[in-house]
């Protein structure tokens, strides 16, 4: 019987050590910045691409777009309205970063929305948006054979 209770608590040791050594190892791996922090962030982010001084390449979960994502911010994901995602035709996120300006917490944010669009009703969409906030009727317009920029 003595034997048994003073086997059990080595395995278990063992067992936690090994398993803490694991996530050490894999935790190291990371860059050490707030991107990377976050577990459901890293989900997106593609660790061995710094795309820029400050920017890792950022891959859709719909995989129809990636983009540079700052080093310092997060995926909001604690509320449903956060991030929500529909097979490859919608994406919507939000990503924040705090920091100290003249003693007070300053909240800046990323707010990204995908949605594949029927071409012919896209204008009618982004005039409205561009006369809504900016007073633009026209707004300018590049467009490659994959993409259309306003701006």
């Amino acid at each position: 019987m003595k034997k048994r209770t003073k086997t059990l608590p080595a395995i278990i040791v063992g067992a936690a050590i090994l398993i803490g050594g694991i996530w050490g190892i894999n935790e190291s791996r990371y860059p050490d910045v707030p991107a990377f922090d976050d577990h459901f962030t890293r989900k997106f982010l593609n660790k061995g691409e710094k795309v820029a001084n400050g920017f890792y390449e950022f891959k859709s979960k719909t995989g129809q777009y990636t983009m540079w994502f700052p080093e310092e911010y997060q995926v909001l994901h604690k509320n449903r309205e956060d991030y929500a995602v529909n097979n490859d035709s919608y994406e919507s996120w939000w990503a924040v970063y705090s920091e100290e300006v003249e003693g007070k917490t300053q909240a800046n944010y990323i707010k990204t929305e995908f949605l594949t669009s029927n071409p012919a009703d896209e204008s009618i969409h982004v005039e409205a948006l561009f006369k809504g906030r900016f007073e633009l009727s026209a707004p300018n317009k590049i467009e490659t054979s994959q993409t259309r920029i306003y701006y």
